[in-house]
């Protein structure tokens, strides 16, 4: 008999953790920023574990993306968030891919807090991009690109790499109510 694409446990994981990380939208809502991006101080390296964690936990290619789609799907429906609420989808499925990816080429350093951190930099980074674009298309909100680059992604790189630095001692923490091996 084959395997099933996903076990319901791991459809359970999926959704508890995107779910989770979905949550942390509602800190714009709450936290008065005065910058856009601004609640990516919260939002950021909750995710960031988030993600690395049930990558780790379940180790299939297309995990991040799916679950930062469906994470972005409940963002979408929820206060706060980037003002140009239809793109948190393909902000976030972005950053899933880029997850997927990086855990697919950098397989030898698996484990290590290099590794997590490195995908913690990166992943993020597309994404933010796609923001700055739909900005200044859609809003009109012009940023020197300088500004942009300083501002916004150099802080969401250094919080997504801060995030990863912890996942290995998350991983510690949780593993002995985890049966997969990672």
């Amino acid at each position: 008999m084959s395997r099933p694409i996903l076990s319901s446990k791991e459809v359970a994981l999926i959704s508890i953790f995107a779910s989770i990380s979905s949550l942390s939208t509602l800190t714009t809502a709450f936290i008065p920023a005065p910058l856009p991006g601004l609640y990516a101080v919260i939002s950021i390296p909750v995710g960031t574990i988030l993600i690395l964690t049930l990558r780790t936990l379940i180790d299939r290619d297309g995990i991040a993306t799916t679950t930062q789609f469906i994470s972005g799907l409940i963002s979408t429906f929820l206060p706060g968030g980037p003002p140009v609420k239809w793109m948190i989808v393909p902000t976030w499925v972005i950053g899933g891919i880029v997850v997927d990816v990086l855990f697919r080429l950098l397989s030898r350093l698996r484990g290590s807090r290099l590794f997590y951190s490195i995908i913690g930099l990166v992943y993020i980074v597309p994404g933010d991009f796609l923001l700055y674009w739909s900005f200044s298309f859609f809003l009109g909100w012009a940023w020197p690109l300088l500004y942009f680059l300083y501002g916004f992604v150099a802080i969401h790189m250094a919080l997504g790499c801060l995030a990863g630095l912890i996942v290995p001692d998350v991983l510690k923490r949780i593993k002995p109510g985890v049966t997969h091996r990672y």
